[in-house]
């Protein structure tokens, strides 16, 4: 990639970026679809020096039962890439979930920033460079993009771009932040409200965790006939088990026995049996332990982890 001018001395925008994309079973032309997309994002964002970046490296990591990148595709992946971005393929040989395989493949990343990014997800051209644009701040921590079809509906500052969490789908971190922060949470959020846990860790240890709007992202998810996206069986126990895991490290019993209680009267088979998955852990004393000073950033609001906007 072309070298830009560097930063101003009162501007810390990274100026290299290690994009991390786990798959589980992906089909072929879906990873050929992101990383397209990756890649025109990489070139778009090289065309302005107030955001360009010096380095971007894609790298992929495979948890599937055998490896969907063979060499000949990887090699037509990185022709495709040519010079504006290098792409690496590792396949793990096991499942390791979402939060092991980005801290995987962000161990000794030497790039500023990190992008962890759904294989599912296909970005717009500009998406790099807006959201390279909103850590200019350097207490920015983290910031997510906006996701389409399906926005979220979490509630985000409209001037300073302030939030209580930012998705994982999509999600841009600094790679000393992410580290002092420990990274995802592999034991206690293998897959799910991971993102959730690591944006409260980052807003605790005085980083902050923010929405750009102007950066867009296409999540292919689909809809079902009540407008909503129907989740997963996996979703449903590893939601709600994340959601009594996170109420017990950010020290809201009362968040806990409140669900415990909705579950029992109204849950699904799935959430029953987290239900269950959560009381033998806490029997077995092996739940995490509340974090000091939780209060300050967890945001239980009417069953979301924040405020919604709609």
């Amino acid at each position: 990639m072309t070298t830009v001018p560097g930063r101003s001395v009162d501007d810390a925008t990274p100026s290299s970026i290690r994009v991390a994309v786990v798959l589980y079973e992906n089909a072929l032309d879906e990873m050929w679809r992101c990383l397209r997309s990756l890649v025109r994002g990489v070139e778009r964002a090289g065309e302005d020096p107030r955001t360009a970046p010096n380095v971007v490296t894609i790298s992929v990591g495979d948890c599937s039962g055998g490896p969907v990148i063979k060499e000949a595709d990887l090699a037509a992946l990185r022709a495709m890439a040519e010079h504006r971005a290098s792409v690496d393929y590792t396949w793990f040989g096991r499942n390791l979930g979402h939060s092991a395989g980005c801290n995987t493949l962000a161990e000794d990343a030497p790039e500023d920033a990190l992008l962890f990014l759904n294989p599912d997800c296909y970005v717009s051209p500009r998406m790099i460079a807006r959201l390279l644009s909103a850590m200019r701040d350097p207490l920015v921590a983290a910031v997510d993009a906006r996701q389409i079809p399906c926005e979220h509906p979490k509630w985000f500052d409209p001037v300073t771009g302030e939030q209580s969490w930012a998705s994982g789908a999509c999600l841009l971190v600094r790679t000393p932040w992410f580290r002092e922060a420990g990274g995802f949470d592999t034991d206690a959020f293998p897959s799910y409200v991971n993102d959730v846990d690591l944006s409260w860790r980052l807003r605790l240890a005085g980083g902050r965790v923010v929405h750009q709007p102007n950066a867009v992202v296409f999540h292919d998810k689909r809809l079902v006939d009540t407008a909503t996206v129907a989740p997963t069986q996996i979703e449903l126990y590893e939601g709600l088990l994340g959601r009594l895991l996170l109420a017990t490290r950010y020290a809201r019993d009362d968040v806990v026995e409140e669900t415990i209680e909705l579950v029992t009267a109204h849950g699904s088979t799935e959430q029953q049996r987290a239900v269950a998955e959560f009381e033998r852990r806490r029997r077995d004393r092996s739940l995490p332990a509340p974090l000091a000073g939780a209060d300050r950033v967890a945001d239980f609001t009417d069953g979301e982890y924040g405020r919604r906007r709609f």
